[in-house]
Order: C-alpha cells, then sequence, then structure tokens
C-alpha cells in the first residue's frame, strides 16, 4: 500500500471514530446531570447535528472503503434508544371504536405567546391562533404564555372568539405567569408548595375526566433566556452571513444554554418529586424548552411515564419554528390507566412554537 494511500485511510479512521464518538457521546449526554456538567446538556442538543454527519460519513465509507463503514454503524446500533426517541417509527395509529371515543379524550398542549402572530397577518380580524384552538374541539387545552383572557385589539383578539372559549370551556384558570388551562372538565388547581421562582414556570390541576381523576402538569421550564441581540448573533452564526468572533459564543450563547439546563434540571428533579408523591393518573405536557434525550425529561420519565410521541408519531419533528432553533421541545409525558392513541403537530406557526393535539383513552379498571 502506497505511503499516501495509508495516511488518507488513517484520516478516514480517524475521522469516522471521531464521529461515532461524538454521536454516542450527543446521545447519552442526557444522563448527566446539568448541575454537575452544563455543557451536557448543550452536546445532548446537539445530537441531530451529529446524526446528520454519522449518515454522510457512512454513506462515504460505503462508497469507498467499506470495511470503514462498521465504526458509524456500530455508533448507530448502540445509540438505537436515543435514535428511536428522536425519530419513531411507528407506521399506524391506534382506530378507536364508537365506545372506545366515548372513553377518550383530546389534550392540546401549545405556547401560544400571549395570541401574537409574528407574521402580523390576522385574517378576517380575527385571531388565528384562538381560530385553531377552537378548531382543534379538545377537551383540555394547557397553554404557556397565556396571561390574559380577554379582548385584545392590539392582537385581534375578538369579543366573539373570547365568548366563544368560554361557553366550549367552562372550566377555565388563567396563570399569571403564563400556564393557563381551558377544560370542558372541572378542574382544581395545586398548590406544589415550590418557592416562586420555579412556581411561575409549572402549574398543575385536578381534572375530573370521563369521571376518572386525573393530574396534569402545564410546564414551561426555563427557557435559554437569549435576548435580541443574543438570537440575531445565532442566527448570523449559522447563516455565516456576519463576521462573528467565535470567543463571543461562550458568553453569548453557551453560558445562558449552560445556566438555563441547570434551572431545568432542578425543575425537573421538583417535578418528579410531586409525582411521586401524587402518583395515580398523571399527565405532563408543554414547553420543556429542551430536546428528546434530555436530562430534564429523562428525570421526570423515571422508569414509569410514556413519551406520546415516541409510542405514535413517524420520523422526527420540530415544535419550535423561529430564530433557527429547530427542534422539538415541546413533549407530552403520561402514565396511568390511559394510553395515548395519538399524536398530531399542528402546522400553525403565528406563534413560535407548534401545537401538539394527543388522544387519549381511558384504560378499564
Amino acid at each position: 500500500m502506497a505511503k499516501g494511500t495509508r495516511i488518507i485511510k488513517s484520516i478516514g479512521i480517524a475521522l469516522n471514530i471521531f464521529v461515532a464518538a461524538m454521536l454516542l457521546i450527543s446521545a447519552y449526554a442526557g444522563c448527566i446531570n446539568p448541575s454537575s456538567l452544563a455543557i451536557s446538556a448543550t452536546i445532548n442538543m446537539s445530537f441531530p447535528i451529529w446524526i446528520s454527519i454519522a449518515l454522510i460519513v457512512l454513506i462515504i465509507d460505503i462508497l469507498t472503503y467499506r470495511k470503514m463503514a462498521f465504526i458509524p454503524l456500530s455508533a448507530f446500533i448502540l445509540s438505537a434508544g436515543p435514535l428511536y426517541n428522536y425519530s419513531p417509527f411507528n407506521i399506524s395509529t391506534k382506530q378507536l371504536s364508537r365506545s372506545e371515543k366515548f372513553h377518550s379524550f383530546k389534550l392540546l398542549t401549545y405556547n401560544v405567546l400571549n395570541f401574537k402572530n409574528r407574521k402580523g397577518n390576522y385574517p378576517k380580524d380575527t385571531n388565528p391562533t384562538i381560530s385553531y384552538i377552537l378548531s382543534t374541539d379538545a377537551d383540555i387545552v394547557c397553554l404557556q404564555e397565556c396571561e390574559y383572557f380577554q379582548p385584545l385589539e392590539q392582537f385581534n383578539v375578538a369579543a366573539t372568539q373570547i365568548d366563544s372559549l368560554r361557553q366550549r370551556y367552562p372550566h377555565r384558570w388563567i396563570g399569571t405567569s403564563g400556564q393557563s388551562i381551558l377544560s370542558k372538565f372541572p378542574i382544581t388547581p395545586i398548590n406544589l408548595g415550590i418557592d416562586d421562582d420555579d412556581k411561575r414556570d409549572i402549574a398543575a390541576y385536578l381534572v375530573e375526566a370521563n369521571n376518572r381523576i386525573l393530574t396534569v402538569y402545564n410546564v414551561h421550564l426555563r427557557s435559554f433566556g437569549f435576548t435580541g441581540e443574543d438570537k440575531q448573533f445565532y442566527n448570523d452564526l449559522t447563516t455565516f452571513s456576519g463576521k462573528e468572533e467565535f470567543s463571543q459564543v461562550k458568553p453569548k450563547l453557551i453560558s445562558k444554554l449552560n445556566a438555563a439546563a441547570r434551572h431545568r434540571a432542578r425543575q425537573a428533579r421538583l417535578l418528579k418529586a410531586h409525582i411521586d408523591k401524587t402518583g395515580g393518573n398523571i399527565i405532563v405536557c408543554g414547553d420543556f424548552n429542551d430536546t428528546p434525550n434530555c436530562y430534564a425529561i429523562r428525570t421526570i420519565s423515571g422508569d414509569c411515564m410514556h413519551d406520546a410521541y415516541v409510542e405514535n408519531a413517524f420520523g422526527p419533528t420540530i415544535t419550535y419554528n423561529a430564530d433557527r432553533f429547530y427542534f422539538r421541545i415541546d413533549h407530552v409525558l403520561y402514565k396511568g390507566a390511559l394510553e395515548a392513541v395519538n399524536i398530531e403537530r399542528g402546522s400553525q406557526d403565528y406563534s413560535d412554537h407548534y401545537p401538539l393535539l394527543t388522544t387519549f383513552l381511558w384504560q378499564e379498571n
């Protein structure tokens, strides 16, 4: 073998090992508590990037030197669990019989950006976000960033729309910090007994749904806290349209990502403790501000909670659609005598989040 060929082969092997290692590290970085190693959360968020890079490397290996293909292929096999959580492959969904529909309910979770339409387009002088909520006819509607429930001319929230919501959902709780719930079923807010800093990010309610008691946690876990300047810096960085200094990535982005991850980790532990103490039928939904396989979801889920998206969806998706942060950060987790039989991600991009509509079926006692 010529010396040049050996050098190229050695570089190829090194590149394969590096990419495979990063795929595995990013797949399981969510197992690490960000309170101990905050950068683990940011590495975990890079998982889809390494999936793409590893796929490219695998294809190149197959076309050029097939023996090296076992390196990225082995990494894919070893990261099968996180891969499936990121991109499930459910070909079909359960079709409910007439009697099953009677024992089912729909839950909508949606960060509504206080009903603002980012595009500034309000067709027919109505608010499109509220029109969408009404169109789903969901039985329980968990909203994040919903701090008011009244007509608002600025965002074309019409009095007739509010009246329609009140008629459709006689049971409501509008949280001062943005977590709100609209329900066809009776609801009772729960005092979680946590400090005010976390109370504004987590709300809980007892819901009497189909003559069953259900505890619903409506969450908006700590966000990254990026300013407009930070978001513009990230946009320029990811489109290579500016002359950004990479030395500014840490103070502008990484440090804030790390701080938010540590805060979400603490919130996840608080929430998990309350879930364990409460027991019974549980749904945790909302804006987690974090991706599949993250520490927060692993902690909250434990060994007994299910992910409605993983159990019902096909392929990857995103639920945040602004600022080039294209991740699935909205989730629906559950446990108890119920089963998620369908989940749909809406395509409405009025808010910076897409909605998730989940159908649940009660199981026999």
